[in-house]
């Protein structure tokens, strides 16, 4: 009886993996090499969120006594791709925060915004082979 050929050591290409963040939505770009050529990959994208926000007036500008609140989570985002006829697999993943609108409440004339944010604790796990990288 014979078994199909199993690829092996399925890894995280860290010099073909990037992190770049846009307000509060963080993409993760990968190359995965070590898969079996066809194979179905579950990828997860996980990261630490700190955001600020707070009430701006229509002047764009923070009143004397701002109204602020600040979000701390985890979050997490994952898709199925397939990799390639050279075990390799390439893709992208982008988690996002909460926009300012769902978790401030801003007096009349002025609107929730979004005064910064930072990623952290960032990481690419194939929930399928293992593979697991820190960024």
């Amino acid at each position: 009886m014979s078994t199909a050929a199993q690829a092996g050591n399925a890894h995280f290409i860290a010099s073909q993996t990037s992190a770049s963040q846009s307000g509060t939505t963080l993409t993760v770009k990968f190359k995965e090499a070590g898969l079996e050529s066809g194979s179905q990959e579950t990828v997860q994208v996980s990261g630490h969120l700190d955001a600020t926000y707070s009430c701006v007036n229509g002047g764009n500008k923070v009143p004397s006594d701002p109204k602020k609140t600040t979000v701390s989570g985890d979050f997490q985002q994952s898709g199925t791709f397939t990799a390639g006829k050279n075990g390799n697999l390439v893709g992208s993943l982008s988690v996002t925060g909460p926009a300012a609108s769902t978790v401030l409440d801003c007096p009349p004339g002025q609107k929730a915004t979004l005064v910064a944010a930072v990623w952290s604790s960032i990481s690419i796990d194939d929930l399928t082979s293992g593979a697991h990288l820190d960024l």
